[in-house]
């Protein structure tokens, strides 16, 4: 694997709200029943190539690493989920602001 850089995203608009209430809920929900520091395993994948496709081409790793690596829930994501879950307790909103991917260990193939 090429060696990694630090830097951002290729587009702006990618980061950590690029996901839907439920994943944001289950964060709030893990971290109230003290779960949030367990290690969890996430894979994607597909069952079979779309449109009667016979291979497949992953591509995009660098970008995965580049979102990891600059991860950061900020001031106004911060804000924006107050408004989704406004009975969650202010300990939720100070551990994700300081929430940042470096525990991630990423396992792919090479692209």
């Amino acid at each position: 694997m090429a060696a990694m850089t630090t830097s951002q995203p290729t587009n702006p608009l990618v980061g950590p709200l690029l996901t839907d209430f439920y994943q944001i809920s289950m964060a709030y929900s893990y971290w109230r029943h003290k779960r949030h520091e367990v290690e969890g395993v996430f894979e994607l994948y597909f069952r079979q190539n779309p449109f009667g496709g016979e291979f497949t081409v992953f591509a995009g790793l660098d970008e995965c690493i580049r979102y990891l690596e600059s991860f950061r829930v900020t001031d106004t994501d911060i804000a924006y989920l107050r408004t989704l879950l406004p009975r969650a307790e202010p300990g939720f909103f100070d551990w994700l602001r300081a929430l940042d991917a470096s525990d991630v260990t990423v396992h792919a193939v090479r692209e």
